[in-house]
Parts: structure tokens; C-alpha cells; sequence
């Protein structure tokens, strides 16, 4: 059975691509234009997610200036990993009420079931990763695990009476009527608009027009493995120009499209609401609804993961990888790093941004912000502060050369390795914060000859091995990505500040110490180039160069449409760009792409 699944999937999006759709037929109305809106105050307050109950965006109106053009082509996506998991919670606690068993979805998911992770995908390189929204990949072992997870979440929502009776509701019509409104209930919910009859009497027959655990579980185990949940089809309304090439997404297209962006999940009951009945396409009623999703709490899931994205926190390794290596041991000294010091580090950076985006925060600030959001004492300690308690305010650095995000551990530190990588650190910033071109890596093996004798700092081995006269290497090495990474040369490979390097042998004995060398000239592709020695002034570069603020927006659009950015974007990326270089604040600039006719409709197909 499984062998068809596949095939299953492909026939069944084949078919919706083709027409062959349940859609209900669109209320009268278009999506509303759009505005970048102007930031809000957030009024102060204890709970993060009370402070922007009202925040992000003033109230647009269909006078405001839209976004130029529409968005690509409707092109098939089915979702993520971590949406399935979303979806599938969401859709376990609205049908049960029961937390443990919504709790339990994920670890069915990624642990039992073990659906497979998506790949991060960079379109610039394949050597960095990117979005997971941008991986559009179907395989095997991702249908099979669907089909698994679909078979034991449903046995589990209908393991007892208790739980079948909750699924029906106070059904008191035959067993036949009971079934059918669960059908219609759950097929709204995880098919995100109402099924027609035809898609309800093949559940029904399914069924065996029985209520009784088995039929139901088997219905609810047939649509969660359907492509019509896996996959999200948009093909706009009917347009009424022939010879438009934009159309508008229907009410139900367009709710599912602002629950998976802000939240990573479905559209919930009041969403669903005002989809079905197509009010959510008047302008008045969608801003109200771009509002409420970035005030609840479930927004923060996609903020954390696009920033995770865009700053490449995944690509931190285990920071425990050599423990018990005694050159590593040597090097690590009194700090002993955990299997959970990694993720504690990466989670530090997007603990940052949740903190700052619920208090009305800026993009600038992300890159600047002093205060260490640590709450494990492994981390604390490699910043010399106190651990957070996630709930009063976090402690500021104590070292002077601590600025913000460039000397965070999740985004400095190198993993289990006691030596620097100045050339994927000034990757990180140079490719990674301001979008330059990442040249291709030549093949010319003559540096292997490179004199590595001595006791030589980090930054010393790097220059003889890749800045060797003759070879291809040092045309982008000395002038476009060494002098980057050796501004940071003031941090060891685990984060920690310091001005001289121990340069140690493989059993941890001490060959030399020597001091720390970080003058650099740094460059960027428009021509100008500045003298730094640290990372604050390379963090004050990179700001007065606006690059950050254009790379934000590029970066932005990427996440937001799962696919690469083109020529028809660039109006979009323009305004993003302006509005957060204007300071807007981080709701305000996420909830405004939303606005954007970019976002409320595709291309017509050709």
C-alpha cells in the first residue's frame, strides 16, 4: 500500500493543478491593496504577547498605495516539517480539547514516525543553508511517514469512547448523520475550506456510513495522509479581465496563505469563519485578522525561523563534538561544553529576537542588541553574566567588546574546534548580513605548499595558506573574505573574548602565546572599503552601508513565498528595505508584507 502513496500524491496535486478542485466558489470582493502601514507604539507591560495585543500595522484602507505586481505563478508547495506538526497540534486540540494528546504530535512526528527533516535551501549556494520553506521536494519516506503518523494520530483521537464521543459531538441523528458532521468538521479543518458533497460521500462510504472507532479513525486517517492536506494549491479567483495577467487569491486560498506565513500552521476557527462567509476579503475586515495573528503568540514560531535562517544558526555544530580530545581540552580550560550547549547557543540568538520583537524593537537592533538572553549556565558563563530567567530583564554584556549579535556564541562560536575560521566567519557576515556575491571556490591545490612552520596564530596559517602570490586563491581571500573573519579574531572558536592566542600542540601542550592580531580592511561590492580592528566597528560598517536593511528584504521575500526572489520582486524588496531602514518595528515590517498585492494575488497561469 505504501509503495502508492507516492503516486497517490503526485496524481492527486496533478489534478488540483489541473482544475480538478473542491474549491468553493469565492464571495464577491478582491483582497485589499495594501500598505506598509506606520509603525505603533506598544504600550508596556509584563507578558510580550499582551504588549502587541494592538501593535504592527495602522489600519489600511483600500486608498493606500499597493504593491506594484503580484507574486509568482500559483506553483504547488506542500508544507514543511515543522507546519505538518503545527497543523496537525492545532487541528488535534480544536477537534479533542485534549493538550496532553496535541503535545504529543510532535515527537509522533519527528520521533516515532521519523518524517524526515527538509532541507534548508540556499539559492545563492548549496555550501550554506538557507529556508526550509524553500525545499519543494517530495520523496518517499516523507509520504510514508505521513501515511504512519495519519494511522497512529487518528487510532490515538479515537482510542476510547471517551475520545470517539468528543470527535462526534453531541450528535443524537443516526450513526450515518453523526459521521457525516465529523466529516465536514475535520475535512474543514485540515483540507482548510468545507468539502463538497462529493468529497463527503466518499468519506462516507469509507466509513461504511458506521460511527464506530475503527470507521472513524479510518477517515480521519485517510485525510490527514490526503494531498489535499499535505499540499497547498493556490489558483486564484475567476478573473473578470480576460487580459489581466495578476488575479486575486480566494477567501479560503488567502486565509491559508497568512496562517502558514505568520503562523506556521492552519487558519484557526475565527479565520476559517471569515473565510467561508468572504469577509476576510474586504480590506477593513483582513487588516484586523494581519493584527491578530502577529498578536498571538504562535507569530513568534515564524519569526524565530526565519531569522534562524537568515543568520545560518543551524549550521553551529555540537560545541561538545571533542571533549575528552586533549588538545580541545586544553583549549577549553575550566569550560566544559554540554550535548545541549548548541542548541542553548542557538537559542540565545532567536531568544533575542522574540525579547526585542515583542517590545517594539527595530531590525537595528537585532544587530546591536547588548544583552545576553542566556538561560543555561554553560552559556552564561562564556559571557560572564548572569543565566535570564526569561522574564525580567535580561543582564547586559560585562566585556566591552561584547556588541550584539556579531559576538553572540551562536553566531560566532565554530563548533567543537579550538581553533578560529576567520574564512566562515567573514562568510557568515559578509555573504550572510549583507547579500554579496559568493564567489566560486577555485580549485588550485599549489597552496598546499604553504609554509606552516613556527608557532603561528590562527590568522597567520590562514593568510600563508590561502594569500600565497601566484596562486587563485588570493585574489578573493586577501581583499574580499579573510579580512572579515580576522576582525574577530578577538573571539576564541567558542565565543570567548580574548587578546592573545595559546597556540597549543595535538596533546594540549603549549607551543607559544601570541598576541591577537585584528586590523583588517574590509570591502564591499559597491566600492567602498573601511579599516576595522573590531567587531563593533565591522557591525558599524555594515549599518552605515544600508547593506543589512537590503539583505533583510531579499531575504524576506525568499522566506515569505518559498522561492527565490526575481526581477518582478524588486519593487517589494525596495519597500521593505525603506521600511526598515526608517526603524520600523520588527511586527510592523513582518505584518506589512502581508499588505502588499505582492502577497493577496499570483499570476495567472498561462
Amino acid at each position: 500500500m505504501r509503495s502508492h502513496l507516492l503516486a497517490l500524491c503526485v496524481a492527486a496535486l496533478a489534478a488540483a493543478c489541473n482544475g480538478d478542485s473542491s474549491e468553493s466558489t469565492p464571495a464577491a470582493g478582491a483582497p485589499p491593496n495594501g500598505s506598509t502601514g506606520n509603525p505603533v507604539v506598544v504600550p508596556a507591560g509584563t507578558d510580550p504577547h499582551a504588549q502587541i495585543a494592538a501593535v504592527t500595522i495602522a489600519a489600511a484602507t483600500p486608498g493606500d498605495v499597493a504593491g506594484p505586481g503580484c507574486s509568482a505563478p500559483g506553483v504547488p508547495r506542500r508544507l514543511t516539517r515543522d507546519q505538518v506538526v503545527n497543523a496537525l497540534t492545532d487541528v488535534t486540540t480544536a477537534l479533542t480539547g485534549d493538550a496532553t494528546l496535541a503535545a504529543s504530535v510532535g515527537p509522533l512526528v519527528r520521533d516515532t514516525t521519523q518524517f524526515p527533516p527538509d532541507v534548508a535551501v540556499n539559492p545563492d549556494t548549496s555550501r550554506h543553508k538557507g529556508y526550509e520553506r524553500l525545499d519543494s521536494g517530495v520523496n518517499l519516506r516523507q509520504v510514508t511517514a505521513l501515511h504512519d503518523t495519519a494511522e497512529a494520530l487518528a487510532k490515538s483521537m479515537t482510542a476510547d469512547a471517551t475520545r470517539l464521543n468528543t470527535l462526534l459531538g453531541s450528535c443524537t441523528g443516526t450513526a450515518d448523520a453523526c459521521v457525516t458532521g465529523f466529516i465536514r468538521k475535520a475535512g474543514r479543518l485540515l483540507f482548510r475550506q468545507p468539502l463538497t458533497d462529493a468529497e463527503v460521500n466518499v468519506y462516507r462510504t469509507a466509513a461504511g456510513n458506521a460511527a464506530s472507532q475503527a470507521s472513524v479513525a479510518k477517515v480521519l486517517g485517510t485525510m490527514i495522509a490526503s494531498p489535499k492536506f499535505y499540499f497547498v494549491v493556490e489558483k486564484g479567483q475567476a478573473p473578470t479581465d480576460a487580459n489581466a495577467t495578476c488575479t486575486s487569491l480566494t477567501a479560503h486560498e488567502q486565509a491559508t496563505r497568512l496562517a502558514l506565513h505568520f503562523w506556521n500552521s492552519i487558519p484557526d476557527a475565527a479565520l476559517n469563519t471569515l473565510a467561508d462567509d468572504g469577509t476576510l476579503l474586504q480590506p477593513a475586515v483582513y487588516t484586523a485578522q494581519i493584527q491578530r495573528l502577529m498578536a498571538d503568540s504562535r507569530s513568534d514560531r515564524a519569526m524565530r525561523d526565519f531569522f534562524g535562517g537568515w543568520f545560518r544558526l543551524q549550521e553551529l555544530v555540537a560545541l561538545d563534538g571533542k571533549v575528552g580530545d586533549p588538545k580541545f581540552d586544553a583549549f577549553a580550560g575550566s569550560f566544559k561544553p554540554l550535548p545541549t550547549s548548541r542548541d542553548a547557543a542557538v537559542n540565545e540568538v532567536l531568544d533575542m529576537v522574540s525579547y526585542l520583537a515583542a517590545r517594539n524593537a527595530s531590525l537595528q537592533q537585532v544587530l546591536t542588541d547588548r544583552h545576553s538572553y542566556a538561560k543555561t549556565a554553560d552559556i552564561a558563563s562564556l559571557y560572564k553574566t548572569a543565566v535570564w530567567d526569561g522574564k525580567s530583564a535580561p543582564p547586559l554584556f560585562t566585556e566591552a567588546s561584547r556588541v550584539g549579535l556579531l559576538t553572540r556564541i551562536g553566531f560566532i562560536a565554530q563548533g567543537s574546534t579550538d581553533t578560529t575560521l576567520p574564512i566562515s566567519r567573514g562568510s557568515r557576515v559578509l555573504f550572510g548580513l549583507t547579500c554579496e556575491a559568493m564567489p566560486t571556490p577555485a580549485m588550485d591545490q599549489s597552496n598546499s605548499k604553504a609554509d606552516l612552520t613556527g608557532v603561528l596564530t590562527t590568522r597567520q596559517r590562514v593568510e600563508r595558506v590561502t594569500e600565497m602570490e601566484g596562486t587563485s586563491c588570493i585574489g578573493c581571500h586577501k581583499t574580499q573574505m579573510n579580512p572579515w573573519g580576522f576582525a574577530f579574531e578577538g573571539f576564541d572558536s567558542l565565543g570567548r573574548a580574548r587578546s592573545t592566542e595559546r597556540v597549543l600542540d595535538d596533546k594540549g601542550g603549549l607551543l607559544g602565546e601570541k598576541p591577537i592580531d585584528t586590523a583588517a580592511l574590509v570591502r564591499l561590492a559597491d566600492g567602498s572599503s573601511r579599516a576595522v580592528s573590531s567587531p563593533s566597528a565591522t557591525q558599524q560598517y555594515i549599518l552605515d552601508s544600508g547593506q543589512f536593511e537590503r539583505c533583510f528584504a531579499r531575504n524576506y521575500v525568499r522566506y515569505s513565498f518559498g522561492r527565490s526572489e526575481t526581477a518582478a520582486d524588486g519593487a517589494l524588496m525596495e519597500a521593505l528595505r525603506v521600511q526598515a531602514a526608517n526603524g520600523a518595528n520588527l511586527r510592523s515590517l513582518f505584518a506589512s508584507i502581508a499588505l502588499r498585492t505582492e502577497f493577496t494575488t499570483i499570476q495567472r497561469a498561462k
